[in-house]
């Protein structure tokens, strides 16, 4: 933190941004791009160029998850695996991260050309908005209401639940 006078003399120097706190609200993010044809390792993971990528703002089902449709258990985690693999198909993905997750794994929106994934996954009802937090909620009530995706099961669970169940 500079002293009072030396900030004053910055202002009159006309860097004023120069005694700014760069870390606060407006601070610019460093953005690290991720760019290939992934591997899709789960609903909301994608391996590229060996980083493993977490897709921010979705969850989806775990691998095992049991979930039934149209009366038949089938393994929730492998649909959405497969959903998004369908998805992207054999096209290049752009994934953008400003930050990581508690595995240290980089946070990301990816897209494929200018269509953004992450949200298409919410849109199309093969992941769940995240828990917490979520750019993503609306989409998620319009597949809901328009029985897309997950919204055809009889029994899913959100996957923090089912994980939670199962630490237990």
């Amino acid at each position: 933190m500079l002293k009072p006078a030396a900030a004053i003399a910055l202002f009159a120097l006309g860097s004023l941004a120069a005694c700014q706190d760069q870390s606060g609200p407006g601070a610019e993010e460093t953005v690290t791009v991720y760019e290939g044809v992934p591997t899709i390792r789960d609903g909301d993971n994608v391996r590229i160029d060996g980083e493993n990528i977490r897709l921010a703002g979705i969850d989806a089902c775990e691998l095992g998850q049991p979930a039934t449709l149209a009366g038949v258990k089938i393994d929730c985690g492998i649909w959405a695996r497969d959903s998004f693999r369908e998805m992207v198909g054999p096209r290049s993905v752009r994934c953008e991260s400003t930050e990581r997750d508690f595995y240290d794994r980089p946070l990301a929106t990816c897209y494929t050309g200018e269509r953004n994934l992450n949200r298409a996954l919410v849109e199309n009802g093969v992941v769940f908005p995240y828990a917490r937090e979520s750019d993503y909620r609306e989409e998620a009530k319009d597949a809901q209401a328009a029985g897309r995706g997950l919204w055809l099961f009889e029994d899913v669970e959100e996957p923090s639940d089912y994980r939670r169940r199962q630490r237990s």
